[in-house]
């Protein structure tokens, strides 16, 4: 399939934040965030890290997962919530994406729903999208949010899910757009048809074995393609 046949059937977008809309840890990295919370789990049990969290990565929100494995209700709580106010500070130097605000308004003004899904935290997604000036175009947030159970996350469905059942939108007239393997694995298992973004080398033969319809390599391209698909619908 085509990115013109798969945007000329779809009246739903589900776009994943952190990438294709911007860079959230721009300013405020990933892996210090990640330190962070290492040092509240380290705390919280006595001074060592839990020998399955030992692993080095710089990764937060696999550390939510890790963390909710252990079963300490009260850990995980401190931890989510940490990491929540981190990305609420995070998006405050979020870089965005090239075309991603053009997608967002001129999906909007085709009369294409926009939603976004994302495994950050819906406080943090709702603070950019406000500060931007994106908030009117988009019908709905389906994050992560408080006392969710972190292992729900992508690539389970259960974002998608929500996202759909929210704006009772079909699955055949919906499509996911990502920049990770994860991303196309949740699509697929929401039965939606899903775009890979691309956003850095590598990353498209990664995105087209992990089931992606269609890979593009910059979010321009799905603005020009969302512009020839209103034009031509006026002629």
């Amino acid at each position: 399939m085509t990115l013109a046949e798969l945007i000329g059937q779809t009246r739903h977008l589900l776009i994943d934040f952190d990438g294709p809309i911007c860079s959230v840890f721009a300013g405020y990295p990933a892996p210090a965030i990640a330190d962070e919370l290492r040092e509240i789990i380290r705390q919280h049990c006595g001074g060592t890290l839990p020998p399955e969290l030992t692993e080095p990565h710089g990764d937060p929100l696999r550390l939510l997962v890790d963390v909710a494995e252990l079963g300490d209700d009260e850990l995980t709580g401190k931890v989510t919530d940490t990491c929540r106010d981190a990305e609420v500070t995070a998006v405050k130097s979020a870089a965005g994406t090239p075309g991603a605000e053009e997608v967002v308004r001129i999906a909007s003004a085709a009369g294409r729903r926009v939603t976004v899904v994302s495994n950050n935290a819906t406080a943090a997604i709702c603070d950019y999208l406000q500060s931007h000036g994106l908030s009117p175009y988009v019908v709905g947030v389906a994050a992560r949010f408080d006392g969710m159970d972190p292992r729900q996350l992508k690539p389970r469905p259960f974002l998608l899910e929500r996202a759909l059942d929210g704006t009772g939108a079909p699955r055949k007239s919906t499509v996911f757009i990502g920049d990770s393997a994860t991303d196309i694995e949740a699509g697929i298992a929401a039965g939606v048809a899903t775009i890979g973004y691309a956003n850095k080398p590598g990353k498209h033969q990664k995105l087209a074995d992990a089931g992606a319809d269609v890979v593009i390599d910059s979010m321009r391209v799905l603005a020009a393609e969302l512009r020839s698909t209103v034009a031509r619908a006026a002629q």
